[in-house]
């Protein structure tokens, strides 16, 4: 038991039946073969839920099961950033990129800032990592901007991501179901590709490529964590200026109809139409997604964090995932906001 879950106490909602009827009418719709949920408000698990097989072994989905959670990894790499921020490695998030990585004409004029609001103009959907557009004008959702980080940290810390966050965070929680994996093992469940095949995700350890896997319940202690300001019970972990840094608006301010995000983490407090966050989830919510359909939601004004995982990549025709993960947000509040009621 890590030192999140020593917090915590199990105490079902009935309330919660609906919201897993709904994850499983979308899992049986979008052809994965495993789904689970994971809902934390205040100090109690008001929900927890298992369902489906790993497509390969064909074991049965656990609390133990890892699953690959892809694009979420980078509100780790986002933490990893402000640890270096507060540690002075990095000196300022408006910094050039050329202070750490020399001059070139690909990234001239792209800060700190513009890499973690996903609003740095470059365009890594070619072969070749080209421009889109000047910094801070244009949002763009791709890896070009986190490689750039990724270097920038190596080279200031010396040490891989995966090792920063080991030191500062995995091992203090004792978080033992999170991390890079580069072979298979036991709990590791495989995806769905795009074809209906088994596929699992293998890289280097480093922390910067598509490999972490994380089971559902220390996801939702990663969210918790950073809901409760990097304090477990009654010990300060981490700063708790570095969690009021990756989870506020850093993009731009002049940057008004886009996606707003703090260190990767998606905010819509400018109700942008095409934001990932449900219309009716509370301002000051933040949440990170990733490609096989996993969710990681924060609601503060609750005092609850809500996961959902999948084992699905791609979209199938005629599902909408927008509307999907609004619809995933918008009863988890809807839940929430009835427990309020009877409280």
């Amino acid at each position: 038991m890590n030192k999140v879950h020593e917090q915590l106490i199990s105490k079902e909602c009935n309330e919660m039946q609906s919201l897993y009827r709904y994850v499983k009418k979308v899992k049986d719709q979008i052809s994965a073969t495993a789904s689970s949920v994971y809902i934390i408000q205040g100090n109690e698990v008001i929900g927890e839920w298992y369902e489906g097989m790993d497509p390969s072994s064909h074991r049965k989905i656990d609390e133990n099961t890892r699953f690959n959670v892809f694009s979420v990894r980078k509100s780790y790499i986002g933490l990893a950033t402000a640890i270096m921020l507060h540690e002075g490695k990095i000196k300022d998030i408006d910094d050039a990129v050329s202070a750490y990585l020399g001059d070139n004409d690909l990234w001239e004029g792209i800060t700190i800032r513009h890499l973690v609001t996903h609003t740095h103009g470059l365009n890594d959907d070619l072969q070749d990592v080209k421009k889109s557009g000047p910094p801070g004008t244009v949002w763009k959702y791709n890896g070009a901007g986190l490689s750039l980080l990724y270097k920038i940290i190596v080279k200031v810390s010396g040490r891989t991501v995966s090792e920063i966050l080991k030191a500062y965070v995995f091992n203090p929680l004792q978080l033992r179901e999170t991390g890079w994996e580069s072979e298979p093992s036991l709990h590791l469940t495989a995806d769905v590709n795009e074809q209906n095949q088994p596929s699992i995700w293998l890289e280097d350890r480093s922390g910067f490529e598509r490999n972490l896997f994380v089971s559902t319940r220390e996801l939702a202690h990663w969210a918790y964590f950073h809901l409760h300001n990097g304090r477990i019970g009654q010990i300060q972990v981490l700063p708790a200026a570095l969690f009021d840094m990756t989870t506020s608006i850093q993009t731009p301010a002049q940057m008004k109809n886009v996606p707003q995000n703090g260190f990767f983490w998606f905010r819509n407090e400018n109700q942008y139409e095409k934001s990932e966050l449900g219309e009716d989830v509370p301002q000051g919510s933040y949440q990170i997604l990733g490609a096989s359909g996993c969710t990681c939601l924060v609601i503060p004004e609750y005092d609850a964090v809500a996961v959902r995982m999948y084992n699905k990549r791609g979209n199938p025709p005629g599902y909408d995932y927008l509307r999907d993960i609004k619809n995933f947000g918008n009863i988890v509040n809807s839940i929430l906001i009835k427990r309020r009621g009877e409280s």
